[in-house]
């Protein structure tokens, strides 16, 4: 069992009981189904996962080629500017914090992604930046056609800091915002369904919970709900499915449909 996965959808869990105003008798981690919780004299089995939103076709290139996943862009560029933070502290460099705005799209090769971190360092550090200085690199600007960060950074905002508590270095996303459609979650709910017959045995109990999560924090998960957002269009076989926005504390139940969903699946 991955503990730091675990923690996470303990945090998620404790976050849903919040805003609901449960207060389970007791909390069992389990696998699979996540949870198992004891609720008013019963047990009930508590299946956490997270939606995410789905990038398009990019027009990068001769031919249409299909994005990663945003969540995996995210880990992506994280990684690689935590990578390029490091070989600029390790090679001695002076105090900074930095912002870098990635190309779209962004390389899944690690090898790839090494070498970008690298640049940046270089970059970064070529601009002897002194306390209290601010200095942005644009690739549009650089005059070197054979400079190949241009090929991956749009730009790199750094600033001169004088305390290493300062230096956070940082991934500029973009601010996407995608509307939640019944298609996109019915889709995690029926892939979900398929293991419901599996959660019940592992659980010991007829009732599961379906809960589905979104941090709006995050470019990958920035849905939006309509007002009129159609939820008895959507089918669970779960006892219960919520779909929860815990940034914004806002928690929508999907009408139980249990059987006719059942018969779908």
């Amino acid at each position: 069992m991955d503990s730091a996965k675990k923690e996470h959808e303990r945090f998620l869990l404790d976050r849903f009981l919040e805003l609901q105003g449960i207060s389970p008798t007791c909390v069992h981690a389990l696998d699979p189904p996540d949870f198992l919780i004891g609720l008013e004299g019963r047990d009930v089995g508590i299946e956490v996962t997270e939606l995410f939103i789905r990038s398009g076709k990019s027009t990068v290139g001769p031919e249409p080629k299909e994005r990663p996943l945003l969540q995996a862009e995210e880990t992506i560029t994280n990684r690689i500017v935590s990578k390029a933070r490091k070989i600029y502290f390790d090679a001695g460099n002076s105090l900074a914090l930095s912002t870098i705005w990635f190309s779209d799209p962004v390389t899944l090769d690690k090898k790839k992604g090494d070498q970008i971190a690298e640049l940046i360092a270089h970059q970064i550090a070529s601009m002897s930046l002194q306390s209290w200085q601010s200095v942005t690199w644009r690739s549009s600007e650089d005059g070197n056609e054979d400079c190949s960060l241009s090929e991956s950074v749009e730009m790199i905002h750094a600033y001169g800091v004088p305390e290493l508590r300062f230096t956070r270095w940082t991934v500029a996303r973009p601010g996407l915002v995608a509307p939640l459609i019944p298609k996109r979650l019915q889709e995690e709910i029926d892939k979900k369904a398929k293991k419901i017959i599996g959660y019940r045995k592992c659980a010991g109990t007829e009732e599961i919970w379906l809960l589905i999560f979104v941090d709006r924090t995050l470019p990958s998960q920035r849905f939006f709900v309509t007002p009129d957002f159609p939820r008895e269009s959507v089918y669970s076989p779960f006892t219960r499915t919520f779909y929860c926005d815990f940034v914004h504390k806002e928690a929508i139940e999907i009408p139980n449909r249990a059987e006719a969903s059942e018969a779908k699946y």
